[in-house]
């Protein structure tokens, strides 16, 4: 009986906190919505990303505990829920900018080098000496939709027009 009081708590706790993930993604993506024209987000792979790393009997996983933590917290922040939201309430609005090399990217000058990404979280640029934080280097060049495709084109697509928020029912005339 004390096993199943407690197994009900958790499951409750874990309701409750899949219920805040959801308001959240609902009330940003809302706001979201609303306030832009276009709305650019890394296109992840988040099934790929959250892949297991437990590997095989004969070739098993390297760090599969710490890769299970990871996978955890990405699922818990709701990243492929946020952006399938986005694109539901602002059709054509939402552009997906391919997450190749944006991080190698200058924001500045628009030089691509491996050498750019100094560390994890330091970013500065062999061409032009530009520094910055790393996410935040990425996050401009996302935002501006400058990826870089694997042929080496710009890889953002046309801009499309934007859907009116609010319209009144059409009134039906002759019926």
């Amino acid at each position: 009986n004390r096993r199943g009081r407690i197994q009900g708590r958790i499951a409750r706790l874990k309701a409750r906190e899949a219920d805040r993930r959801k308001d959240w993604v609902e009330k940003t993506s809302t706001d979201l919505a609303r306030r832009f024209d276009v709305i650019r987000v890394e296109d992840l792979r988040v099934k790929n990303m959250t892949r297991s790393a437990r590997g095989t009997v004969e070739k098993p996983g390297k760090q599969v505990r710490q890769k299970a933590g990871l996978n955890r917290a990405i699922l818990a922040h709701g990243w492929g829920l946020l952006v399938r939201r986005l694109e539901q309430k602002a059709p054509g609005r939402v552009e997906r900018i391919p997450a190749a090399l944006t991080s190698q990217r200058c924001s500045t000058c628009g030089q691509v080098a491996s050498g750019n990404r100094e560390s994890q979280a330091v970013f500065r640029c062999v061409a032009c000496g530009h520094t910055a934080n790393a996410d935040v280097n990425a996050a401009r060049n996302i935002a501006a939709g400058r990826a870089v495709t694997a042929r080496g084109g710009t890889g953002s697509p046309e801009p499309a027009n934007r859907e009116p928020q609010h319209r009144a029912p059409p009134l039906l005339t002759g019926v």
